[in-house]
């Protein structure tokens, strides 16, 4: 049963210290889940190799889970604000679990895309939004500081997780580092799913608040729910390239596996950057501002990546990327708790995070199969540069609506 459906339920203090232990969860929840994801880049080119495909190829793996896994926030969300956001987390940690596992035995390329991106999809899909639904629930002077909080495990993992994979790859091989998350996430993200609820409100809150549970048509029909749609379509078009590219990227240029794995966790490095510290200032000069001006960045990030030319230029790029993205993925959510309350919170970032899923689909998959034709990244990194800056400009024009 919903911990929020019970009419003799109390209100609850927002921006209170049971608010924080909930961030703490859900921190540690997208520290395991994202982190395990992301580590993918390390194990791209043992996938390759084992399975002789092209980079659009193992790339194609990536994609249909992060497609599946932001698309699947649509269900979750509205899950989540009716039923027991620990109870649908849980469901999608176990199906993680079972997708590593399954995944670590695949045999063919089609069978990886089933175990991969059905596993890993279906289970960030399910603990990704209901845990930053019940974040956003918790707080409102302090609601950037605690997105940004929440969603730096994503950071985190991102830091230790891929390079970790890296360094143990040599002695287990890709299948027995697909076990090895398999045991991480039931260990650090079940217990920290059992710490995840949404507050009691007493319905008064001062914030923008939806009658009714909305549905797609009807929040469609919204102007600003639209032009944050399209934005984060485009915002996110980019954001997963070189999460799934820049190991291979750097092996172009000569770089070892090692030093590819390093780039991974420079962009975690930024993240927690971007997360603990950007995205808290946006409390002060409005998440919205703060939001143009970090997707600019990201934009300009690509720019530095379209003249690298070796591991000095790679290294300014994977920072000033995680830095600016990691701000951005920890405002997504304040901004969507301002723009349309927090009663409903987990469906409407469930229904926003579709675009996020379609980019995902399409960006890492798109950039593979035009490296396989030309033998370059520099077309998508240069497409997903234009892509950013065209976010940032309707991110200003979101603001002055």
């Amino acid at each position: 049963m919903s911990s929020t459906s019970s009419p003799l339920a109390l209100p609850e203090a927002a921006d209170s210290s049971t608010g924080w232990r909930v961030v703490g969860a859900a921190h540690a929840l997208t520290a395991v889940t994202f982190g395990s994801a992301y580590g993918f880049s390390a194990v791209f080119p043992g996938l390759s190799q084992e399975f002789a495909a092209s980079r659009g190829e193992i790339a194609l793996v990536f994609s249909i889970s992060a497609f599946v896994f932001y698309s699947l926030g649509a269900i979750a969300g509205p899950l989540a604000d009716r039923w027991s956001s620990r109870i649908v987390i849980a469901a999608g940690l176990l199906a993680m679990i079972i997708g590593y596992a399954g995944g670590s035995q695949a045999q063919s390329l089609a069978s990886l895309y089933a175990w991969y991106g059905a596993g890993v999809g279906v289970g960030i899909g399910l603990s990704y939004v209901p845990a930053l639904g019940a974040v956003q629930s918790w707080f409102i002077l302090k609601r950037s500081r605690a997105s940004g909080i929440a969603t730096a495990g994503i950071g985190l993992g991102t830091l230790v997780l891929p390079f970790a994979i890296g360094r143990l790859i040599p002695a287990l091989g890709w299948r027995g580092c697909f076990i090895g998350l398999a045991f991480v996430i039931a260990v650090v993200g079940l217990p920290a799913a059992m710490l995840v609820r949404k507050r009691q409100d007493d319905g008064n809150s001062a914030q923008p608040q939806t009658a009714s549970r909305p549905s797609p048509i009807t929040v469609w029909r919204n102007g600003h729910f639209r032009l944050f749609y399209v934005m984060l379509l485009l915002a996110s078009f980019c954001t997963f390239i070189p999460y799934v590219h820049i190991v291979p990227a750097a092996h172009d240029m000569g770089l070892s596996l090692e030093s590819g794995t390093i780039l991974i966790a420079l962009i975690g490095i930024g993240n927690i950057f971007g997360r603990f510290v950007l995205a808290g200032l946006g409390d002060r000069i409005g998440s919205v501002r703060l939001l143009a001006i970090l997707t600019f960045a990201v934009a300009g990030s690509f720019l530095l990546w379209s003249v690298a030319n070796g591991m000095t230029v790679l290294v300014l790029f994977t920072l000033t990327f995680g830095i600016s993205y990691g701000g951005c993925v920890g405002l997504y959510p304040a901004v969507a708790a301002d723009l349309f309350g927090t009663r409903h919170i987990g469906t409407m970032l469930g229904y926003l995070y579709t675009a996020v899923g379609v980019a995902a689909l399409l960006g890492p998959t798109m950039a593979g199969l035009v490296f396989d034709r030309t033998g370059s990244y520099l077309g998508p990194i240069l497409f997903s540069m234009v892509a950013a800056l065209i976010a940032g400009f309707l991110t200003l024009r979101l603001r002055r609506e």
